[in-house]
């Protein structure tokens, strides 16, 4: 993590710099919406040695062919550094929040057993967002560190965490870049992400030491002694899935290769 990442977590009262490795889950409704809100940070968090893992939620059918979807998913994933993807298949654009859902959630969360997890806006505007937001709680009710993110389209959003992509904003655009058959959506287009980026900049009022930033809300936030992330990995029920059950179900990407 960069001195100006760290001073952006420190400043909003989140993260001092740690040597630990940390696990981090990053739960999306629909591809392109985990690489949008916080892609950038997922590719510094995995160069830097720490566990990424992916879960989305649909194939994102509403807006393409869910098999190429699928596939953008899965290569977005490599080039992140994820150590694993999920890509499940419920019913895009009608998402509820469900026991179904909060379990498929919670089954993750336990295979994880993550330090961080980030996901949608409780406020998003688009309805599949908020269900994702609200099952994401109830699942990881047992978890310490919640954040969500926001897409270019998410509305009253007020940040209270910033953190410095400005050495990886080429990075995120090629990233975004990946989901080629989104290509025509005007939220996707690299002037929308590096402007909104470069907003956030100015927000987090660190402009002229970093150019570009990643925003997210505090859904959920523990804090040990020393005022870091406490990593707490405690005992709790919940929806298990082993990893061969895993494997065979849905895609999954580990150590970089493709199952």
């Amino acid at each position: 993590m960069s001195d100006c990442s760290r001073r952006l977590f420190d400043n909003q009262y989140i993260l001092a710099p740690t040597s630990e490795s940390v696990d981090i889950l990053a739960i999306g409704a629909h591809p392109d919406d985990i690489e949008l809100g916080c892609g950038g940070l997922l590719i510094k968090a995995a160069r830097e040695g720490h566990n990424v893992y992916l879960y989305t939620v649909t194939k994102g059918a509403v807006s393409g062919d869910p098999h190429e979807r699928t596939e953008e998913s899965k290569k977005a994933a490599q080039f992140i550094g994820a150590k694993g993807i999920w890509v499940d298949n419920f019913p895009d654009s009608r998402l509820r929040v469900s026991s179904e859902l909060i379990n498929h959630i919670e089954a993750r969360i336990d295979w994880v057993n993550p330090d961080v997890i980030f996901t949608h806006f409780a406020e998003d505007v688009h309805h599949d967002h908020r269900a994702i937001a609200t099952a994401t709680l109830e699942a990881g009710r047992f978890n310490s560190n919640i954040f969500a993110y926001e897409i270019p389209l998410t509305r009253n959003f007020e940040p209270k965490v910033y953190f410095d992509v400005t050495d990886v904003i080429d990075d995120k655009v090629e990233l975004i870049n990946i989901f080629w058959s989104q290509r025509t959506k005007l939220y996707l287009k690299s002037n929308a992400i590096k402007g909104l980026a470069e907003f956030r900049a100015l927000q987090s009022r660190l402009n002229g030491e970093v150019n570009y930033v990643e925003a997210f809300d505090v859904a959920k936030l523990c804090l040990d002694n020393e005022f870091r992330l406490r990593k707490v990995h405690p005992e709790k029920p919940g929806v298990k899935l082993d990893e061969d059950e895993v494997q065979e179900e849905l895609m999954h990407v580990l150590h970089g290769q493709l199952s």
